[in-house]
């Protein structure tokens, strides 16, 4: 009997050491384990970073907000063109058409005279 438990503990020994390991036998792991982030307790020095002056004169905001309204608009007229070349490209070429027609009755117009 005594031999026999000492083959079954040899059997599950080495089927123990060649069985993966099961995701279910793993031990959780808990935040609580884990430890807290810490707080820089050595923040960088105010006085080593030289900023710039946050003030502006009134003319130079000026300036600024024209610049930028000038950006928008142009953006705007490129959008709408690209816009109107996307979905409207039937007006482009019927346009387009109608231009060459008006010139070929120029052409005419000078032909006959």
């Amino acid at each position: 009997m005594e031999e026999m438990k000492q083959d079954i503990a040899r059997i599950q020994r080495a089927t123990d050491v060649a069985r993966p390991t099961s995701i279910d036998s793993c031990l959780h792991t808990w935040i609580d384990n884990h430890i807290p982030a810490s707080v820089d307790d050595n923040p960088p020095h105010p006085h080593s970073i030289k900023s710039q002056p946050d003030f502006h004169t009134r003319a130079e905001i000026d300036q600024i907000v024209e610049g930028i309204y000038r950006a928008l608009e142009s953006t705007e007229e490129r959008l709408d063109g690209r816009c109107d070349d996307i979905y409207f490209p039937m007006d482009l070429s019927i346009s387009a058409l109608t231009s060459k027609i008006e010139a070929i009755q120029w052409e005419l117009v000078g032909i006959q005279s």
